[in-house]
């Protein structure tokens, strides 16, 4: 029994085990529009190596920008009683420009997001060293801080100001994580939550510092909330987020809107994505950046279900969600982009467990300022696939 919970707990982390290597699923594969299909692999040495120390690495190789990927990094364990890990690590490696913080976001909340960048091509390269302390205040709230130097370019054509594309940063980022209705346990490979309650605060702070041959000068704050409940109308989940930044910052140290859906309409597959935490199905990806927003999401699943095909059961589930934000000085980014100034809206529909299969297929439309008069230019198709159930 304990080696079938230890392997069941490990995989809703992402991972897979054998013996003392845990390999990192989310590692294997994906595809976004800059790297294309990229191929790698992850490893970490676990407790069954070492109760205190635990070595990690991956690598990672895009077909279509031909480049390699790789990070290493090693966790100190510096208590059994609480999450308390001190960690150094080195990354080389491209990313999304303007993505929202999660490094509070356990791994079933990443993996909703492993797929937003299916259609994006806005990347930048980060070469990082950096430091954090991982640590739990109390049951309900959790503390990361970090200290990290990078080198950072865009890969996509853009300038900033007349300081060109490429940029030393020298930053410190605190993170914290509120969830009061958590219930968790102290396992041997760390803190397991065992009942995820509601609601969820994710709180992320940003300094960049002209220091240590940094040439940046920023502020960046985001959050997140998330409440859920369940009433007569079935279950209701909402999201509450948004972020702001001031400073000297680069696009990537300002908000992509995360756009799901390709700026090309013109090929059959353009309008195709999946779920996410809060991508917009419906909006053009990379198009949306803003150095200050609000956004809001709540989704309701119907309380029935029904039988089509096969043993399992259908239910339906409604969406709505819409920002808006600003940007000040969006002049001094030289690329082609929107700042998201007025409410962005689009509403949807998902069929989950479709026909009585593992996937599920949804349907998003665009309202309002941002609603144009082509129909598949408003049009989004999520399928989503349903692993556990």
């Amino acid at each position: 029994m304990r080696k079938k919970l230890n392997t069941l707990t490990q995989l809703l982390r992402g991972n897979l085990r054998y013996k003392m290597i845990d390999f990192d699923l989310t590692k294997f594969i994906s595809y976004d529009k800059y790297q294309g299909i990229r191929l790698g692999a992850g490893v970490k040495l676990n407790e069954k190596f070492s109760k205190t120390f635990s070595p990690d690495g991956y690598f990672g190789y895009g077909f279509k920008d031909h480049r390699w990927k790789y990070g290493l990094g090693l966790d100190v364990k510096l208590s059994d009683k609480r999450t308390s890990v001190f960690r150094v690590e080195y990354v080389d490696d491209v990313f999304a420009a303007g993505r929202f913080s999660n490094h509070m976001w356990d791994m079933m909340m990443k993996l909703s997001d492993m797929n937003l960048d299916l259609h994006n091509s806005t990347f930048y390269r980060n070469q990082r060293y950096g430091a954090s302390f991982l640590y739990d205040i109390s049951n309900s709230l959790s503390m990361k801080i970090a200290v990290n130097k990078e080198k950072q370019n865009a890969l996509f054509d853009y300038q900033y100001k007349n300081m060109g594309n490429t940029f030393d940063n020298t930053n410190a980022i605190l993170s914290l994580k509120f969830a009061p209705n958590d219930k968790n346990i102290m396992t041997p490979s760390g803190k397991y939550t065992y009942e995820k309650g509601y609601p969820q605060v994710f709180l992320n702070y940003e300094k960049g510092f002209k220091t240590l041959g940094g040439d940046l000068d920023y502020n960046r704050l985001d959050a997140l909330i998330i409440h859920q409940f369940r009433s007569k109308l079935g279950y209701t989940n909402i999201k509450l987020f948004g972020g702001i930044s001031s400073g000297t910052a680069p696009i990537w140290k300002n908000f992509e809107i995360a756009g799901q859906n390709d700026v090309n309409i013109d090929h059959w597959y353009s309008n195709i994505s999946t779920p996410s935490n809060f991508g917009f199905a419906t909006m053009p990806s990379g198009t949306f950046f803003a150095d200050k927003f609000a956004g809001f999401k709540i989704s309701q699943s119907l309380p029935f279900r029904f039988k089509t095909l096969g043993k399992r059961y259908s239910d339906i589930e409604l969406e709505y969600q819409s920002a808006i934000g600003d940007f000040k000085n969006a002049g001094d980014h030289q690329f082609q982009f929107r700042a998201l100034d007025h409410y962005y809206q689009e509403a949807g529909v998902m069929w989950n467990r479709f026909l009585g299969t593992r996937f599920g297929v949804g349907f998003s439309y665009r309202l309002g300022y941002y609603q144009t008069s082509e129909f598949k230019e408003n049009m989004g198709i999520k399928i989503k696939f349903n692993l556990l159930n």
